[in-house]
């Protein structure tokens, strides 16, 4: 098999031995700090990285053979991959081979490739979201963190923190360090709207929850079905509602806070906030559309464009599946498109949530192996320009801050120009709960419970709110033991997602945590300088001597 990039290639042989010393260096020290970002990268310029990719660990020997990557794209996330596939190959020299797992969110695929990786036997690659889902995968690694390639400093080398927004690497990075590539951003908290039907009834636009809550009612008094929540999908589409009803009532701030677990369920304005995004749930699921039990988040959307519901929440995977198997574009919430007849489906964002973006990053993860340098290979690839033109022009939107409209539907450009704005607005981010926000088992805890309670009504009220706060102590206990191993947040030190730190940063005294006072730049940069891998002109470069000049003005 041929390898698009070479290790030896217009390198000596101590050099080699250097830039493998200092991978190896780069994984201990990574797992306990990170690599350091100070300042927020400012240029926008697109590169085009030519360092060779190198394999993390010397002691593993590469093997030739498909490289299966498991996934759970199976709709149009299969769409996409047939139209980046080819073109990676003929690129990179590699075979790839898909491995596939249907299931809304990664329900089932999720779980396979956790048992492959507690047996010892992962996959090459495999599909993951970014944020604390990827920690679900170090849990359950015979070496943890060990097991996975340390994504930050080919992320580094690669271009993306000069060229990718930084929200977007913020959400996948544990306290600097990156262990999956991430391939595209969605955006979640999406309402699907069958304008016709709002038209058609002389119904208002949803733009604020109380008029969504009137359009719901009204259209029931006309004998029309609003909502569409499928429950086929083991309470996934059913985190997505809950999720979005509180986004909008509570903010991004309390939001991400049940990310951490962290969120006060004892606090009296939160419990008044939970009640009420329960009674809101109950109340539109109630309208829901006969048969939902059996159905799934395609199926419910293929109701929605024939006009039998008006509304369906979900994210921005919508909108590509309606492209490409029901013949149907999606706009975004803008008059023009709101008042054209011919127009039908509407993305919008969930009414009340205008003003954040909940984030949804689909990234690739890459365990250590005989098959890591040709999976790194085809990420970079993936990751580069060229690939995410090919891949997002199909699937959600790209991350890179200079894109042009290349996508399939003027609701994709929309999403990817907000994306573009709300970087201003750092505090305004989520990470969606639904698809990687959670750990997986409190994933599988929540979404159990909400279907649950859709199923049983008011009188199930009880159980589930003893299930949110099981949950939430769950994921608030996993996040400590991720602290343990210096992976306890979700950001860069100085720089964590949304402006939060969790509690356990700022007073880790206080959770049993040692703090450590060690920066993983004193030790990596001066290596990666002397190796001639980092140029002195590098952002991390500037940072050192920066710092180190300060150090020496204080003396």
């Amino acid at each position: 098999m041929k390898y698009h990039y070479s290790l030896t290639k217009g390198l000596s042989s101590t050099q080699i031995g250097i830039i493998v010393a200092v991978v190896v260096i780069i994984i201990v020290i990574g797992v306990i700090a990170g690599v350091t970002l100070t300042k927020r990268p400012t240029t926008t310029t697109t590169t085009t990285s030519t360092m060779p990719i190198s394999s993390v660990s010397s002691s593993v020997t590469p093997t030739t053979g498909p490289l299966v990557f498991y996934t759970w794209w199976a709709t149009e996330g299969k769409i996409a991959l047939n139209h980046l596939i080819p073109v990676a190959e003929s690129q990179t020299g590699l075979q790839i081979q898909p491995n596939v797992v249907p299931g809304a969110g990664g329900t089932n695929a999720k779980y396979a490739i956790l048992a492959l990786i507690e047996a010892g036997k992962p996959p090459a690659a495999f599909q993951v979201h970014f944020g604390p889902e990827m920690i679900s995968y170090v849990e359950a690694a015979p070496n943890g963190v060990k097991s996975f390639v340390n994504i930050t400093p080919y992320a580094q080398q690669w271009g993306l923190f000069n060229n990718a927004v930084y929200e977007v690497l913020q959400a996948g990075s544990f306290n600097g360090t990156l262990l999956s590539v991430p391939v595209n951003v969605h955006r979640g908290a999406l309402l699907y709207v069958n304008v016709q039907l709002l038209r058609e009834y002389n119904l208002p636009f949803p733009y604020n929850f109380s008029t969504l809550v009137y359009d719901t009612v009204q259209l029931a008094k006309h004998g029309v079905y609003p909502w569409i929540v499928p429950g086929a999908d083991g309470g996934w589409d059913q985190l997505n509602l809950w999720e979005d009803i509180f986004l909008s009532l509570a903010g991004p701030q309390l939001y991400n806070e049940m990310m951490y677990g962290t969120i006060n369920l004892n606090n009296a304005t939160v419990q008044k906030l939970i009640n009420e995004t329960n009674y809101w749930f109950l109340n539109f699921t109630s309208y829901d559309y006969p048969g939902w039990q059996s159905m799934t988040w395609t199926q419910g959307l293929t109701l929605l464009v024939q006009g039998k519901v008006a509304f369906q929440a979900n994210g921005n995977w919508l909108t590509n599946y309606a492209y490409d198997f029901l013949n149907t574009t999606a706009y975004p919430p803008l008059p023009q498109y709101i008042d054209n007849s011919s127009v039908t489906l509407i993305e919008s964002p969930f009414p009340g949530t205008q003003n954040y973006y909940a984030l949804v990053i689909d990234s690739i993860g890459i365990p250590v192996g005989p098959q890591q340098q040709q999976a790194l290979q085809f990420a970079h690839f993936w990751s580069s320009y060229q690939g995410q033109e090919i891949w997002t022009k199909w699937k959600a939107v790209t991350y890179y801050k200079n894109a042009t409209d290349w996508f399939n539907t003027p609701a994709q450009w929309y999403d990817y120009q907000q994306l573009i704005n709300d970087s201003a607005h750092p505090q305004d981010f989520v990470y969606q709960l639904s698809d990687g926000g959670l750990f997986d088992d409190v994933f599988a805890e929540m979404d159990s419970g909400l279907l649950t309670l859709q199923q049983v009504g008011s009188p199930g009220l009880s159980v589930w709110n003893s299930t949110l706060y099981s949950a939430m102590h769950e994921e608030e206990q996993e996040w400590l033991a991720a602290a343990k191993i210096g992976l306890g947040y979700l950001g860069f030190p100085g720089h964590p997602f949304a402006n939060y730190y969790p509690p356990w940063v700022k007073d880790p005294a206080a959770y049993e945590l040692k703090s450590s006072s060690a920066n993983s730049t004193d030790v990596i940069i001066p290596i990666l300088l002397i190796a001639g891998v980092l140029p002195i002109t590098n952002q991390l470069s500037r940072i050192y001597f920066n710092k180190k000049y300060v150090m020496r003005l204080n003396k």
